[in-house]
């Protein structure tokens, strides 16, 4: 799933130098100069580099992993027909209460109902899948495509995403409170001490290196702060990005018709059913059963990947 787009190249590229450089700051200008080879070091050292490996695997799966694809038809097969509820009452004793909430939380939506054929990928679209211009293939159930995971964010790897902006928020934070906490303790007979040994030159790159992880440390926080926003009320809503300039545009999306789930229900959905603790860990997501109704068109058309 690797893309090799100019712009995502070198966001991707900055996210890595940037990483880097924050972990040096860290222990060659503040904690090694600060705290010497105490126990202190070892601790915030440990953390801190803990906050930033969790953030790069997190943001290896976002980057690499499906964000929900769909297969290119082998022939353009017509919409299927649309199902009546009678169709589906045979089925329904068999029916788990997660397909039928599912169901009717999405159905209730025009465009939920609607299987389409894309006419610039040759794909028969899911209900809620779009089109991305630089993937140049349909994201089941797409909310953007990020450069700085050089993918798109979709149905099977927004829970990557997440980590990734939240590790990335923690780490900020973080190194925020080491900067303060190196400052505080700063000793100015110290190696990097104004009147230390080295002179004055690098007491003035410490602090050159000090107001750069800082900019760096607040830029990125404030702006995974936002994103965390809108992704949270994304998921919270259950209206991806796209779907909101869509009901926007068009108006058909009411407010009694969002979904009435928990708000816990609809991050299990994203982050999986398992211990909340799990939501945090960049390990496999359980593979959630297709709810029927979707398998049953999917039955009607035949793919080749």
């Amino acid at each position: 799933m690797f893309k090799w787009d100019p712009c995502g190249l070198v966001c991707v590229a900055m996210i890595y130098f940037l990483i880097a450089y924050a972990d040096y700051v860290i222990l060659i200008w503040m904690l090694l100069p600060t705290f010497g080879h105490s126990i202190w070091t070892v601790i915030h050292g440990f953390v801190f580099n803990s906050l930033l490996i969790t953030t790069l695997i997190a943001h290896t799966r976002a980057m690499t992993s499906d964000p929900g694809v769909v297969p290119i038809s082998q022939s353009k097969v017509q919409k299927p027909p649309h199902h009546h509820n009678d169709e589906f009452s045979s089925d329904e004793d068999e029916e788990s209460d997660e397909e039928a909430a599912f169901r009717r939380d999405h159905f209730n939506r025009p465009s939920a109902t609607e299987w389409t054929m894309c006419t610039r990928c040759d794909s028969l679209r899911p209900p809620r899948a779009h089109h991305c211009r630089v993937c140049k293939r349909c994201i089941r159930k797409m909310d953007h495509h990020c450069p700085w995971v050089n993918n798109c964010v979709g149905e099977y790897n927004q829970k990557w995403f997440l980590q990734f902006i939240f590790y990335v928020g923690a780490s900020s934070v973080y190194s925020l409170f080491i900067l303060c906490l190196c400052w505080v303790y700063h000793d100015a007979y110290g190696t990097t001490g104004l009147k230390g040994p080295l002179g004055e030159n690098i007491y003035h790159a410490k602090v050159i290196h000090s107001v750069m992880l800082a900019m760096e440390s607040a830029l990125f926080g404030l702006f995974v702060l936002a994103v965390s926003c809108d992704q949270l009320g994304a998921i919270f809503t259950d209206e991806t990005a796209i779907e909101a300039c869509q009901r926007r545009g068009r108006n058909y999306l009411s407010s009694s018709r969002r979904p009435r789930n928990s708000k816990v229900a609809m991050m299990k959905q994203v982050c999986g059913p398992g211990p909340k603790l799990l939501w945090l860990v960049p390990c496999a997501t359980p593979q959630k059963s297709q709810p029927r109704y979707l398998r049953t068109h999917q039955q009607l058309a035949h793919f080749d990947v």
